[in-house]
């Protein structure tokens, strides 16, 4: 059975952040392909919500994957719900454990 991905309210603002970034500074059809890329990342969560590296002294059950580059994707999963919850999503060296601190 497949996991549900859910994310953070303020993930939509990650992605559009990055969306900006990138299409300043690389040309806007670089970063379509970088958003292509972390949405790819995130599809896999449906099968396989386990992969990534356990970060627990950042946060209870957080785990952080590279994506697009320069990407950081941080989630949760709930093997119960069978739900992956998306907390942040940055990139070029941003401070993603900050990020995730300040997300309830």
């Amino acid at each position: 059975m497949r996991y549900k991905v859910d994310r953070h309210p303020l993930v939509r603002r990650d992605l559009m952040e990055i969306t900006r970034l990138v299409g300043e500074y690389a040309g806007y059809d670089v970063s379509r392909r970088k958003m292509a890329q972390f949405r790819q990342a995130i599809s896999q969560f449906e099968d396989f919500p386990h992969i990534g590296t356990l970060r627990h002294d950042i946060r209870a059950n957080l785990r952080a994957i590279p994506a697009a580059g320069k990407g950081v994707i941080c989630f949760t999963v709930d093997d119960e719900s069978r739900t992956v919850l998306i907390i942040a999503i940055t990139y070029a060296g941003a401070d993603w454990t900050s990020r995730v601190a300040e997300r309830d």
